[in-house]
């Protein structure tokens, strides 16, 4: 078992520092591809915490040990765990690559986890990616401020009844720019639900509470 420290400077390698609320902690990522996966798992409620660079660990490539790091390690709420690999997709389908991550799942199931390999076609997925950023804009409230309030107790009277964001500012006789930013700070911190991952965020998408 190895680890690796992308918190060194290396001049040959382009370092993303994602800030995670979620982890309270930054994240160190080596492509942007990596750093647009940290959006989806900071706004993935299934997953609790994660991380960048874990633990490496050894696996038999061609009859030789071999040493692997994965990109990422996600802990569910469910208290399982899962490696994440991200790769570009002309990487992803590589003869010596396919043939060495065959090897590499075959070491990660002996340690009875899972692991996965993402390229942008998982990744890059709309409306899910750009709602994901646009969140990341509005996190890290603190304490909810009256209009919050206002919105939260709101949804909680309407029990199972989903209600937009446009009858929101509506009902509660505030401009529809001061119900979307304050409603964009709710989802982020998860106070309220709405389905961002097949509704891209505007008026028209559906607001609850849990």
């Amino acid at each position: 078992m190895y680890n690796r420290n992308l918190r060194k400077p290396n001049p040959d390698k382009n370092i993303y520092k994602f800030i995670s609320v979620k982890n309270k902690t930054s994240i160190m990522c080596e492509s942007s591809l990596e750093y647009d996966t940290c959006f989806l798992f900071e706004y993935n409620v299934d997953i609790v915490n994660y991380q960048s660079q874990p633990s490496g660990f050894e696996y038999i490539f061609e009859e030789k040990k071999r040493f692997y790091t994965p990109d990422f390690l996600a802990e569910y709420v469910d208290l399982t765990k899962e490696y994440f690999e991200v790769k570009p997709y002309f990487r992803a389908v590589e003869t010596e690559f396919v043939q060495k991550f065959k090897a590499i799942k075959v070491s990660v199931n002996k340690k009875k986890t899972a692991i996965s390999l993402i390229s942008e076609r998982q990744i890059h997925i709309q409306p899910r990616l750009d709602n994901a950023k646009l969140l990341y804009r509005y996190a890290g409230i603190q304490q909810l401020n009256p209009l919050q309030h206002e919105i939260v107790s709101f949804l909680r009277r309407q029990r199972l009844n989903q209600v937009s964001v446009k009858v929101l500012a509506i009902k509660l006789n505030y401009s529809q720019g001061d119900v979307n930013s304050n409603v964009l700070a709710l989802l982020s911190a998860g106070y309220i639900q709405a389905d961002i991952v097949n509704n891209k965020f505007n008026e028209e998408i559906l607001l609850w509470v849990d």
